[in-house]
This record gives structure tokens, sequence and C-alpha cells, in this order.
């Protein structure tokens, strides 16, 4: 064969390629190479479309209006997304006015007007709204709590109780401090004026206890009238300052009713818990009469005149009981603690959850409510004394619940020693009564 010819047909073979191949466009102004780079766009199926996952949501499950879509890993409109968001990010706290089921049924929540925010909460937790989540950062430690909380009850499959944590520490704060204030003023009628002369307390503690709260000793039911013996020294009532002793214990009794404990315990649960508490309570209400409105470095009565046993009685005992009566006082000045502290620390002491012979179940319910107070408590000495000062301030005050357990127990020890000489000396019952301050404080000194 003829190399010439063989070389001609590549050439005319290689021209008809030539010949085939697109020619550039001119309008683009792209070079064949450079349009070859261009990556290949990726068709994907339609038939993604169709999976669950992939489809908008129709209804919200939380107030049952049109859904958006998939939020937090639940089908929500945006109005409760932004909701759950903004309750996990501040991590506020709300509660139900009524039975915690404003949004149970099937109707449609009208989100424009004012919706119970505890049931809306609960009901995004229920719905199963990850917290997690969140891509924002939690403002508040009480929000990084909550959001951990609520994961983790969501592992383990639990129902979430938004009641049972305290969040948003300033607005729970200062609710609780203005209902212990709102109390205090309405007990001092009770603890300021003492029992009106002549009359008697004859209910005993049960009675006291399950009767309606009172605010003013002139409520008192079924009082006992005896004539008032006048000293012929002074020219005052006789006796006058155990009236006192009596209604600083009742206005202790009538502040636990209060509290939300004492609607879930039962009455025996009830005295079992002031006959401990009680008089720790009206302790450190006369302490802190004396130091902050009566100005005063000696315990007083609201009346001014000096608790304790008169000062012509003189004797070891007695000036042992002067000393001891003392220490709530002591402990007062030397921390100076306002009326905020008093209050807060007043809760505490009387949700004690740790009474001999209290029920565990009902121990729940005052360990719940003593929590919250002493939260509030630490977060004020936060608030007042710096994060440097303020922890050291909670622990000064927690110390004088030691004081005052120990003056409540030599109170009491002298209580029985007194008691016991009465019951040599006198033995008719009736002239015993007589030197009874009253049944209830009997049954609160000596259970």
């Amino acid at each position: 064969m003829d190399p010439s010819s063989s070389l001609s047909q590549r050439t005319s073979s290689e021209d008809s390629v030539e010949l085939c191949l697109p020619e550039p466009d001119i309008d683009q102004k792209m070079t064949p190479d450079a349009k070859s780079l261009k990556p290949k766009r990726n068709r994907r199926s339609k038939v993604y479309k169709t999976l669950p996952q992939n489809q908008c949501p129709s209804v919200c499950r939380i107030c049952r209006n049109p859904a958006i879509g998939y939020h937090y890993e639940v089908p929500s409109c945006n109005g409760c997304k932004t909701f759950f968001r903004r309750t996990i990010v501040t991590g506020r706290k709300f509660k139900c006015s009524k039975v915690s089921n404003c949004l149970d049924g099937n109707d449609v929540i009208d989100t424009s007007k004012r919706v119970c925010r505890a049931c809306r909460f609960e009901r995004c937790v229920q719905a199963g709204m990850n917290p997690l989540a969140i891509q924002a950062e939690a403002k508040t430690d009480e929000g990084e709590e909550l959001k951990k909380l609520i994961a983790k009850k969501m592992s383990n499959g639990e129902k979430f109780d938004c009641g049972s944590v305290f969040f948003n520490v300033e607005d729970k704060m200062n609710q609780l401090i203005g209902r212990l204030t709102t109390v205090e003023s309405k007990l001092e009628g009770i603890h300021n004026n003492g029992m009106p002369l002549g009359f008697t307390d004859t209910r005993d503690l049960s009675t006291v206890i399950s009767s309606r709260v009172i605010y003013n000793n002139v409520e008192i039911p079924s009082m006992s009238y005896s004539p008032v013996k006048v000293s012929k020294h002074t020219g005052l009532p006789k006796r006058r300052s155990q009236n006192f002793v009596h209604s600083s214990c009742l206005a202790s009794i009538e502040y636990s009713k209060t509290f939300d404990f004492s609607s879930a315990i039962d009455t025996q649960s009830k005295i079992i818990l002031l006959q401990h508490t009680a008089l720790l309570c009206a302790n450190l209400t006369n302490a802190f009469t004396t130091f902050k409105k009566l100005k005063s470095d000696t315990l007083l009565y609201p009346d001014g005149s000096i608790y304790g046993p008169p000062r012509r009685k003189s004797g070891p005992l007695i000036e042992k009981q002067r000393s001891f009566l003392q220490k709530t006082l002591v402990a007062f000045m030397s921390n100076n603690v306002d009326r905020t502290e008093y209050m807060l620390l007043k809760a505490i002491i009387l949700c004690n959850p740790v009474v001999p012979d209290f029920p565990a179940d009902d121990a729940k319910h005052v360990q719940r409510e003593r929590e919250v107070y002493a939260q509030c408590l630490f977060r004020y000495c936060l608030l007042q004394h710096g994060t440097l000062n303020g922890p050291a301030r909670f622990s000064a005050l927690l110390a004088i619940c030691s004081i005052i357990e120990n003056q409540q127990k030599e109170q009491k020890d002298y209580y029985l020693y007194i008691k016991a000489i009465h019951s040599q000396k006198h033995k008719d019952p009736e002239v015993l009564k007589k030197k009874c301050i009253s049944v209830v404080y009997d049954q609160i000194m000596d259970p």
C-alpha cells in the first residue's frame, strides 16, 4: 500500500471528525475547554419529596394552629417555636392559676389572645420539643439547668413537671419576697397586740391548725374570759407577758397556713411539724421585732416589757434562762440581719422536712418548698453582697438555724423543769391549769 494514500486517508478522516465538532458559542465567549470544566448539576429524583420528614406538617402539636415546619423536632407554628425557645433561653418558670389543663381538648387555640404560658410550655415539652436543638445559649444558669433537666427526662421517658423547677431568679425572688412581706404585715396584728385582756384561747393545737387563717386575735373563736388581776405595786395587769407568749406561737401557726405544703399534708403531719418549728419561728419574730423595731439589745415583748421571768426574781436557773433567751437576738445583732433575710430564713426554718416521725411523703412537699426559699435567700445574698461575699453571707445566715435550735432545746428543758416543780407544789389540777399559759403553748413545749 502506498504510504501516501494511507496518509491521505488518515487526513481525510481527521478532517471529517473536525467537521462534526460543534462550533463554539460566540455570544457566551466560552471555549470548549472551559465549557467542559463547568460542574454538572446533580439532579436528584423527585422521590425524596414524598418522604415524611421532607413533607411540611399541617397542624401544630401545641396549639393546633397551622404548622410551618418542624421546629426542635416537633411540628409547630412560628409562635410556639418562638415561645419555647425564649422560655429555655431565659430560664423562666410559669405557674398555672387553674388546674394545669388550659390547653386540653381538640379546639384550636387562639394565640392572638392571652394563653396560659405554664400549660403552653408543658405541652411543648410533652410534644417532644428538644431543648438541645436550640442553637442559642441560655442567658442564665436556670435556663441551662432547665435545658439539661428536660433533656434528661426526655431520654428517660419521664414526664416533665414544670412546676417542680425554679427559674427566673429575679421574678421568682420578688414574688416570694412580696408574698412573705404581705403575710408578715397581716400577722403583726396577732404578734404585736397580744391576747385581749382577760381572754384566753382554750383551743388545742389540732383545732387551731384545722381552722381558717386569722390575722387578728379578736377573731379567735370560743375564747374564755376571766377578770383581770391588777398588781398593787405597778398597777399593771398580771400575766400580761404570758399573753404575748401565746400570741407569738399562734402567729407562727397562722403563718404556716399560708404555705403551699399546708394544703398537701394532713392535720397530724402539720401537728408534728409545728411542734418542732412553731417556737423557732416565734423566737425569730421576737428577736427581729426587738432588734429592728424596738431597737433594744435585750429581748423585749412587743409592748416594751422585758422578755422572760420578772427582774425581781433571781437565781442561777433564772439567770440561765435570761441568757439563753438572748441567743437569737445576739445572732441577729452580730449579723445585722435585714427584713428580707429574716423572712426567708424564717420560711426555711418552718419548712423542715427532717422533723422526727414526719411522714416521708409529706416531707417531700416540705422539702420542695424549702429548696425554693433557700435558693431565693442565696440569690438575694449574691445580689446584696456580690459573688465574692454572697456565699459567705448565706452560710452565716444558715448558721443561725443551729443557734435557734439550741435555744429552743434549752427553753423546752426549762419548761419541763418548771412544770415538774409546779406539779409537786400544786396537786390540784385546776391550779396547774391556771399556771399553764395556753393549751397550744403546752402542746408545743411538751409534745
